[in-house]
């Protein structure tokens, strides 16, 4: 190699080019933060359930920051009938239900709606207590 050659391939070995991502990557975001995204109504108030079920949001209720559902005195309408006063519960996946042991613990017998950001391929089922199958 001509000696420029040898020093071009020596610059480009040492030297690096950074470039900042032109979009941020997907971070996951924490359960408070959707609690209060969702009190503020950041996500609406319309959904369509994993059963295809259109829910209304009629009142998102009082933010719970106890032990319990995330928000009680809810108030939602399954495709479009009677209003349905209850605790809603906020998770970050389908699956959480479950795990947080949400089926078997009976404060979560008046929730009304599971919300929940991360999908997984599996179907999970937000069942109470007393075995009722809460629209997600």
């Amino acid at each position: 190699m001509p000696p420029s050659a040898d020093r071009y391939a020596e610059i480009l070995r040492f030297t690096c080019v950074h470039e900042r991502a032109l979009l941020l990557p997907l971070r996951t975001p924490y359960e408070l933060e959707l609690q209060a995204r969702w009190f503020a109504g950041d996500f609406g108030r319309t959904f369509v359930s994993t059963r295809g079920n259109h829910i209304d949001v009629i009142q998102f209720g009082s933010w719970n920051r106890e032990a319990g559902p995330d928000f009680s005195d809810a108030a939602i309408s399954i495709n479009g009938g009677e209003p349905i006063v209850g605790s809603i519960e906020i998770d970050l996946a389908d699956r959480n239900w479950d795990v947080h042991g949400h089926a078997t613990n009976p404060t979560f017998d008046e929730t009304v709606l599971h919300v929940f950001v991360d999908q997984s391929d599996r179907e999970f089922f937000a069942r109470t207590k007393s075995n009722r199958n809460d629209p997600q």
